[in-house]
């Protein structure tokens, strides 16, 4: 009995440890389970930094993931933005953390010919997948640095800068966290100081900029709000230019703006139906078209949406 006992003993125990035993190797002829894939990044504590720099260096084969179990997983439609509809690229685990009781943070190198791109997975506690983002890529633009970062407070950082022949420094940094309630990265701050391209001019531009509310606000080169001095303390003076839809419906608009709050500001005037409110908060300014301004836009867009205001530029003071 005891020889019948100890017997079934040692067979539970190795049960157990082929249970608890990490997989090596995730191809694609293999049986994975999900527990296994998540299991198979490399546990890593936080801060997470992922530079481009990184992904440039020979990837490691033994993380190398098939396509095929990657995707029973976490689905393609993530890699199709960056490398097609019909892409397969290479796949190798980078690393994985957890924050505690909620989400699992997968970090994924994919890898197409000279293109590179790390992407950053969420998991629900019990192992669905939730949401991903591209973090930093490297062969798709010719920046100077960039990188991607998971920081402690479990808040996403995604940046890149370029220099100019100048020896400017243009960047962008913006920074998301995971909202649980709409399944979705909430950009949360934004600092570009990418320049606003020449060939559009802006009217204002040489204005004063005294009033803390003035500056410039953007979205990207081409969709921007410049916001000037007006001719007193109640008053701002504004130029608006967007373009959507790859530019085929572009708006610009001139004027000047009332204080009602003093955060908020409204353009109107007597003889058009126009009406603009500009809401100043948190760094930027958000644009609501709530009168028809259909005479200054294309027929299929209307004037909306946020801006952040971009840094200005510190000159050095002369010896």
């Amino acid at each position: 009995m005891k020889k019948y006992f100890f017997s079934c003993c040692c067979i539970l125990l190795l049960i157990g440890a082929c249970k608890d035993k990490k997989k090596t190797s995730l191809k694609d002829d293999e049986q994975v389970t999900v527990a296994d894939f998540i299991e198979f990044y490399p546990q890593e504590s936080l801060p997470i930094l992922i530079p481009d720099t990184m992904l440039l260096r020979k990837p490691n084969d033994s993380l190398q993931i098939g396509f095929k179990t990657f995707t029973q997983f976490i689905p393609d439609s993530i890699f199709k933005k960056e490398f097609g509809k019909n892409a397969r690229p290479k796949l190798y685990a980078l690393a994985r953390t957890v924050e505690k009781g909620k989400e699992k943070y997968l970090f994924t190198e994919a890898i197409a010919g000279s293109k590179h791109v790390a992407y950053l997975a969420c998991m629900s506690n019990d192992n669905k997948f939730l949401k991903a983002m591209p973090l930093v890529k490297a062969g798709f633009d010719h920046y100077y640095s960039a990188y991607g970062l998971l920081d402690s407070k479990f808040q996403i950082t995604t940046y890149h800068d370029t220099k100019k022949a100048d020896g400017d420094v243009l960047f962008k940094r913006n920074i998301y966290f995971y909202d649980r309630n709409t399944n979705s990265f909430t950009l949360i701050v934004t600092e570009p100081n990418e320049e606003i391209i020449q060939d559009i001019i802006n009217p204002i531009d040489t204005l004063s900029q005294k009033n803390k509310l003035s500056g410039d606000y953007v979205q990207n080169a081409r969709n921007y709000i410049s916001v000037r001095d007006g001719k007193n303390a109640s008053e701002l003076v504004f130029f608006v230019h967007f373009e959507k839809d790859n530019g085929e419906c572009t708006g610009e608009l001139k004027g000047t703006a009332r204080l009602v709050t003093p955060t908020v500001a409204q353009y109107s005037k007597s003889d058009n139906p126009c009406l603009l409110e500009l809401v100043f908060a948190g760094g930027k300014v958000t644009m609501k078209e709530k009168g028809g301004c259909g005479s200054y836009r294309d027929i299929k867009c209307f004037f909306e949406g946020s801006f952040w205001k971009k840094k200005k530029a510190v000159k050095e003071k002369k010896k």
